[in-house]
């Protein structure tokens, strides 16, 4: 391209007589400085052009972050592991018992043979102490079931009181251990009371006039605590119940005093 403008340029002022003889080179070499800067200007303008667009790409990057931390930042990712649903603990016969020792702890009592049985697979906990206030042993038992046991107050108002709650109380005073003649030889007889609560499940308490409901002579004339004694125990908020039970299993206890409410031979 050069080389074409010098001819060109030559062939037009080849018929006239220059100013001064390096008149035509200064010429063509200041047209050949003028292309190049402005050939040089096109492209610094153009690399410009470029170098913007590319900081404006990397500044929109930089900005809105890349697409991983966009997505991280817009958007919750649920957790794997689905959140575990509560569940009700289960009463140890351990626990019963030391709930117990703690409410009838009172000043001049001593308690021995301490006893539990039932549990988790039972559906029902149970808890026993020989108490003796100074005027003779008495054997104090408590039933902590999950529920399942017939209610007596479903069918009777025998002996029964019921609360606005839905809640009902069965008691007994004085009763027997036996309906045959080792009732005269033992004379051992017991006050009860069971408190159902409106979803079935219950908590007994026992108390004998001594230190066994079977096999062994009464120790005093009374048992150690009277019904209205056991229903304020069983009203204690301390107790630690399992949960309602659905069906009534077939080693359960039954409602009444005399039943097996713990072991016997």
């Amino acid at each position: 391209m050069n080389t074409q403008l010098t001819d060109l340029m030559q062939r037009a002022t080849e018929n006239l007589e220059p100013v001064s003889p390096d008149l035509l080179e200064r010429s063509v070499q200041h047209g050949l400085r003028l292309r190049r800067r402005r050939t040089t200007v096109l492209g610094l303008g153009g690399a410009g052009a470029v170098l913007a667009t590319a900081g404006l790409i990397a500044g929109g990057i930089q900005w809105f972050g890349n697409p991983s931390d966009a997505a991280v930042a817009g958007t919750s990712t649920p957790s794997a592991t689905p959140t575990a649903k509560p569940t009700q603990a289960q009463v140890d016969p351990r626990q019963t018992l030391k709930t117990l020792r703690l409410l009838l702890d009172a000043p001049g009592r001593t308690m021995t043979k301490p006893e539990t049985w039932g549990g988790e697979k039972e559906g029902f906990t149970a808890a026993a102490y020989v108490v003796d206030d100074g005027k003779g042993a008495a054997r104090v038992n408590v039933l902590l079931s999950g529920g399942g046991e017939q209610n007596p107050c479903e069918t009777s108002s025998a002996g029964c009181t019921k609360f606005a709650d839905g809640s009902s109380l069965f008691a007994a005073t004085e009763q027997p251990t036996y309906s045959d003649k080792r009732q005269d030889k033992y004379g051992v007889v017991s006050n009860y009371v069971a408190l159902y609560l409106r979803d079935g499940r219950m908590i007994s308490l026992t108390s004998y006039n001594g230190p066994a409901e079977k096999g062994s002579p009464h120790t005093r004339q009374k048992p150690l605590l009277s019904v209205a004694d056991l229903t304020k125990l069983a009203e204690s908020k301390a107790w630690k119940i399992p949960p309602a039970a659905p069906a009534k299993p077939s080693n359960k206890v039954a409602v009444t005093p005399s039943s097996k409410l713990h072991p016997t031979k």
